[in-house]
């Protein structure tokens, strides 16, 4: 069984040296593994980033090697294989990077897939992105740009779009 999973990644910035800040991961059920990250510079940050993401941090941060740890326990809880569903490739870049810099391989059970490209029907194409601004609208408590919340309205914007209404 595949499990669908819906991520996002907050980093530095768009460069090939950018480093993991964030992450949310949300099931299709709704349970949800959200990480701050501590091994980041702040100047490595672009402006974009120290405007309006690093404002949305408030845990207590945890090192890389502590992240991929406690991601792993999370997902062996939830089981099988998982589908990765995020709406830019550069998610599962950092995310492969994040795990490389430990040594470590992306886990064979994993695979990825970028939204809303992967829908063939441009209605579904529309609506998933009417649907991801909708999601913010909504609520007006979760804040875009932070991993969780952008990871809970790329979820419900799929699954809206997948459902076709």
């Amino acid at each position: 069984m595949v499990t669908l999973l819906f991520y996002d990644c907050e980093f530095t910035d768009l460069s090939d040296s950018a480093s993991l800040i964030s992450a949310g991961f949300v099931t299709q059920s709704g349970d949800h593994f959200y990480a701050e990250l501590l091994d980041f510079e702040e100047s490595d940050c672009n402006e974009f980033v120290k405007a309006t993401v690093l404002p949305l941090l408030s845990l207590p941060p945890t090192s890389t090697a502590d992240f991929v740890s406690s991601l792993n326990d999370w997902l062996s809880n939830v089981g099988g294989d998982f589908l990765f569903i995020a709406d830019s490739d550069w998610d599962q870049k950092i995310l492969t990077k994040t795990f490389a810099s430990l040594g470590k391989a992306i886990p064979g059970n994993w695979r990825f897939q970028k939204t809303p490209g992967n829908f063939t029907n441009g209605m579904q194409r529309s609506l998933f992105n009417d649907e991801m601004a909708a999601f913010f609208l909504r609520h007006p408590d979760e804040k875009q740009h932070h991993a969780l919340a952008d990871a809970r309205a790329i979820r419900n914007a799929y699954l809206r779009a997948e459902s076709g209404y």
